[in-house]
């Protein structure tokens, strides 16, 4: 009889633990049902938005997380302290882009609000006369800090 995916000895390292970089869990390879309860936040792409990260300073680490216990805001300050290092060589928005393109879209402010928080804040001011100031969504009403990125998300589009 398979064992449950709570006794897996990557789950509990989880739990006890909390957000981990994935190259420390105990167990290299899940067993299907336990991949089914274990995450991995990591980002794609060259620091040109294509291609792949290994080029960054060794590449970026992967964190393992538990999808239902442990909040993303957790997740993603585990990814910024563990790829504090690599984060120097890459363009904020491109990894602002690539962080909110690998998490639900429904969470995908809560990536923006750490990265701000963290210090990675993008300036607009050099991109062709961009907003920096809050602008009001014509369609909702809302006062979005970049309405490019708040045009897909729009509840009224």
């Amino acid at each position: 009889m398979p064992k449950k995916p709570a006794d897996s000895r990557a789950v509990e390292y989880l739990s006890e633990h909390g957000p981990s970089p994935r190259g420390e869990l105990p167990v290299k390879n899940l067993a299907k049902n336990v991949r089914a309860l274990v995450g991995t936040l990591n980002i794609t792409g060259g620091p040109g938005g294509g291609g792949s990260t290994a080029g960054v300073a060794g590449g970026l680490t992967g964190i393992a997380y538990l999808r239902g216990e442990h909040d993303l805001r957790q997740v993603l300050e585990a990814w910024l302290a563990e790829n504090e290092a690599q984060m120097e060589q890459l363009p904020s928005d491109s990894v602002r882009r690539r962080l909110r393109a690998s998490v639900p879209h429904e969470q995908r402010d809560v990536v923006s609000d750490v990265l701000t928080e963290a210090g990675y804040e993008v300036d607009y001011t050099d991109r062709g006369g961009r907003q920096t100031e809050p602008f009001e969504c014509g369609l909702c009403g809302e006062s979005v800090p970049d309405i490019a990125s708040h045009l897909p998300e729009c509840p009224e589009r």
